[in-house]
């Protein structure tokens, strides 16, 4: 039985373009979260790999140091199972910027053009299966996948992707025997609440207070020399840590060598 479409009521229409306008913002703030990684990644890759090469070399050194204050040599095995399980946690982390890094220059710009066709594509599938205002869409797997599919696609710019997820949306509800058929939302009042408080918090942090930094040219610039700055720093800092570890060793610390 095909649900009653709610039409001509003020809070629905307002509820629909909040859920919009959310949307949009997100979608802003992941791409000024992608232009920001391409603009400053390499060099915030650049510190933090550098950064932690001097958290591992001081945790090297407060290894050895333990080892002399114990007057034993240090254990090379057990030194590198103590930094590997140390430095696991950081090793993550790089990992997951290097893949953010190449995944943003692999996705790149796109026109206007473009954009507008991405945008209409993707409001066009979530006027039909929303699950804010499709409810059914959560208790019909094939939908939402399909929803997951267009938010991903819609977040990445694929304008093909979202063309084959609109295709495969009319033919999922089709086969479902679903019309693009909206019941009454309950509480419609407190959910329009609370997507007002999800826009301004969009609004108001990062990754969406990044345009205003892009924007600007100096402020881009800026970044960049405090980024280089931060960067020579730990360069800095990891001398003064080699220098420390040749003492520690230069004052009768032993490395215990394990043969193979």
């Amino acid at each position: 039985m095909s649900e009653m479409i709610w039409l001509g009521n003020a809070a629905y229409d307002k509820y629909v373009e909040l859920i919009r306008e959310r949307d949009r913002l997100k979608k802003i703030a992941f791409q000024m979260n992608q232009e920001y990684i391409r603009t400053f990644g390499e060099l915030i890759l650049s510190v933090f790999r550098k950064k932690i090469e001097c958290i591992r070399k001081k945790k090297m050194i407060a290894f050895c140091q333990a080892a002399i204050n114990r007057g034993e040599a240090v254990d090379q095995a057990a030194l590198q199972a103590f930094l590997k399980k140390e430095m696991e946690e950081y090793r993550k982390q790089l990992e997951e910027m290097i893949q953010e890094n190449e995944n943003a220059r692999e996705r790149g710009r796109i026109t206007q053009s473009e954009l507008l066709r991405i945008r209409k594509t993707y409001h066009r599938i979530a006027k039909r299966i929303h699950p804010d205002i499709f409810p059914k869409t959560n208790e019909e797997p094939v939908l939402k996948e399909l929803w997951n599919r267009a938010v991903a696609a819609y977040e990445c710019n694929d304008l093909e992707g979202l063309t084959e997820c609109e295709l495969l949306v009319n033919k999922a509800l089709d086969e479902l025997g679903l019309d693009m058929e909206i019941s009454e939302i309950p509480d419609i009042e407190e959910k329009i609440i609370s997507l007002k408080a999800q826009i301004k918090k969009i609004c108001e942090t990062d990754p969406y207070q990044y345009k205003y930094l892009l924007e600007d040219p100096e402020a881009v610039e800026a970044k960049k020399e405090s980024l280089a700055e931060e960067l020579k720093s730990y360069e800095d800092y990891d001398r003064q840590l080699e220098d420390m570890l040749a003492e520690i060793m230069g004052n009768g610390g032993v490395i215990a060598w394990q043969m193979n």
